[in-house]
């Protein structure tokens, strides 16, 4: 069960294994019929939207949005009036530490040193109950296992936990075990069991324990708890954290990476902000943003740096307006990006691409399937074996760029209909198979039509979500 549960934790389609077929495993073709290569351009599918700049949630209304999310029900309702409650999926998602509802850690005084060794317990039964295997194909040892329990430094936890706060200096891979190895969940197997999320820059935490070497950090994030690297965080005053966090003045990475230098004519690189992150702004030049990077001091203490900005296409100054144009065209800066478990390798998986397209916007997601399935009140959810005619019309009563479907394994984001088929815009891990058994595999972001194999097959979906 404990093996179940980390799988749904890490937020995203199981992709197929490399040999699980009779018939032979190809990459998948740069366009996927029946997508067409125009279909592969932003531009094609806003300039089938009536009114694609319409602004379809002020900053103010987001605002709103966001507060609201903080305390959202967990029951709700689907076509058929039955009570439909996600408090099953909480569950799983409390053995990871992934939240539902979004919370300040700053205003985080005193945590549960008992919620925390209970934490820390999964994660050692996890490790000695599960066989995993390492990236040279070779199982992990008990020895090694017990190494991994040892950095938890289980036994250093008091009962009651008095945090300290601090702030991500660059964007890091949120860890189920103190560790940079990957764990393999079978001996061929590509999907790191030990990676759940990523924190992006300038995200505040309370640091809440440290491992046994002091190389790692466990972390509440506003919306995890997990292990990240001591030297990727700078703890502060709440204050001070807040002030870089939270800028009057700002820009937001509105491509996938955006370089970071320490001088106005891009010399000397010194950090990458990536899709959703932001820096303060503090000056505008002929030539470059200038901006204000957090770092990590020697002692560990929060301090800034000066650092300039050459791309300006790659940001937006302040977020952006919510448009169907701008949700679109900013999904589509990911088109091909390679698969990322969990975030793996700093890249996306289903949920991690809806995630950091919406900070673009303002808007504040959790990691998980579910979860941002349910982040709004335009839900509609039916059961899955629905029929496929009348799962068309609810999708043909949704709009275009700001509607996400999915199921409790998969997100996508809608596009809208071309001659009879629907199509969508999502980050692939799935494989598909062809009429003669060849499997191809996709492994990255790619348009596809709702019928193929996989998570964009809406014959699994449950949900369809309009954020408006």
């Amino acid at each position: 069960m404990k093996r179940i549960w980390l799988v749904l934790v890490l937020l995203t389609v199981v992709p197929r294994a490399h040999a699980q077929t009779a018939g032979k495993l190809v990459a998948a073709p740069d366009i996927i019929p029946p997508a067409t290569k125009e279909m592969q351009h932003p531009e094609f599918w806003v300039s089938r939207i009536a009114q694609p700049d319409r602004v379809i949630l002020t900053p103010e209304q987001i605002d709103r949005f966001n507060r609201k999310n903080r305390t959202r029900s967990l029951v709700r309702k689907n076509v058929h009036g039955d009570t439909v409650v996600i408090d099953s999926v909480l569950a799983n998602g409390n053995f990871s530490g992934v939240s539902f509802h979004l919370s300040d850690p700053l205003l985080l005084r005193n945590s549960s040193g008992v919620k925390l060794s209970a934490q820390l317990s999964n994660a050692r039964d996890y490790l000695l109950s599960t066989d995993l295997w390492d990236r040279r194909q070779i199982p992990f040892s008990a020895a090694e296992k017990h190494e991994l329990i040892e950095e938890m430094n289980p036994d250093r936890v008091p009962r009651s936990v008095r945090p300290r706060h601090g702030l991500v200096v660059r964007h890091t891979l949120n860890r189920f075990i103190p560790t940079h190895r990957s764990a393999y969940g079978a001996q061929y197997q590509w999907l790191d069991m030990f990676q759940t999320a990523t924190l992006e820059t300038g995200m505040p935490v309370a640091v809440l324990h440290s491992s046994r070497s002091g190389e790692w950090l466990y972390v509440k994030s506003n919306y995890s708890t997990g292990w990240i690297p001591a030297a990727n965080v700078a703890t502060g005053s709440t204050d001070r954290i807040r002030e870089i966090s939270d800028p009057h003045d700002f820009v937001v990475a509105i491509t996938p990476v955006v370089p970071v230098y320490a001088d106005p004519e891009g010399d000397n690189w010194i950090t990458s902000i990536l899709l959703g992150e932001r820096l303060q702004l503090d000056e505008k030049t002929g030539s470059a943003l200038r901006v204000t990077v957090p770092v990590r001091n020697p002692d560990g203490t929060l301090g800034t740096a000066s650092g300039w900005i050459r791309d300006r296409e790659g940001v937006s100054e302040g977020y952006q307006p919510y448009t169907q144009r701008n949700v679109i065209t900013t999904f589509f800066r990911l088109l091909n990006r390679p698969y990322g478990w969990g975030g793996t390798e700093h890249e996306y998986d289903c949920v991690g691409a809806v995630r950091a397209v919406y900070l673009t916007f303002g808007i504040f997601m959790p990691r998980w399937t579910t979860y941002e399935l349910y982040h709004t009140d335009h839900v509609t959810a039916f059961p899955a074996d629905t029929p496929v005619e009348e799962k068309y019309r609810f999708l043909d009563a949704c709009e275009p760029g700001i509607t996400v479907c999915g199921f409790d394994w998969h997100v996508v984001l809608y596009l809208g209909k071309v001659d009879g088929t629907h199509f969508i815009i999502h980050q692939n891990g799935y494989s598909y198979h062809d009429a003669a058994g060849t499997e191809y595999r996709v492994g990255r972001v790619s348009v596809n039509h709702t019928e193929l194999e996989g998570g964009a097959d809406i014959r699994r979906w449950t949900e369809m979500s309009v954020f408006k």
